[in-house]
């Protein structure tokens, strides 16, 4: 289903788990102040995300390896899924993360909706910091709170100035959440969501 975004764009949406947090920042996104900087942890945190930016980065020289030679393809495969393996353990061991709510949240590449006991007002700067689950992948990212009431999912944030591999894993994620529900109502039920 695609929901419009203020922007007039359209974006898919899903409902996904993830560890969250925020911190308020203002009424403007700080100039040459990156959103993971507003947390304490933040050396850990961007450690994760930057192995997974680099993954990201390179899955399209992989599959170009693939053309030429399945087994050196197969070989790169094998480290990178060793390379998961140690950050999920760095992640489980990162100091704060265990802070972080897991709620479900409604997702997608333009924005979140999500819970707050005390949302805050229309036009407030958010930092964000998602973790995606299950595949335990880390974004910190600013956003502008367009609307605020009770509820269930009672804050709804549009993404700001974002980064065009924080986007691209975003929209990554999103549609591996729908094919898993596909592959699940077919009558599939393993599925390997945390596969990048």
């Amino acid at each position: 289903m695609r929901r419009p975004t203020t922007n007039q764009r359209n974006f898919y949406r899903v409902d996904c788990p993830v560890l969250m947090s925020q911190r308020t920042v203002g009424e403007r996104v700080p100039r040459g102040v990156t959103a993971d900087s507003h947390f304490p942890d933040s050396e850990h945190f961007g450690l994760l995300r930057e192995l997974r930016r680099l993954d990201h980065e390179s899955s399209h020289l992989l599959h170009a390896i693939g053309e030429k030679d399945r087994n050196v393809e197969a070989y790169f495969g094998h480290l990178n899924r060793k390379v998961d393996v140690l950050a999920r353990h760095v992640a489980s061991m990162t100091p704060g993360l265990e802070d972080d709510g897991e709620q479900t949240v409604s997702l997608s590449e333009g924005g979140i909706s999500f819970h707050l006991d005390e949302p805050p007002a229309p036009g407030t700067v958010l930092a964000i910091r998602l973790t995606l689950l299950p595949s335990w992948i880390g974004l910190a990212l600013y956003g502008t709170v367009v609307a605020a009431a009770a509820g269930e999912r009672n804050v709804s944030v549009r993404f700001e100035h974002l980064q065009d591999a924080d986007r691209q894993i975003l929209a990554r994620h999103v549609m591996q959440v729908q094919m898993s529900r596909q592959r699940r109502s077919r009558g599939h039920p393993a599925d390997n969501l945390d596969r990048e």
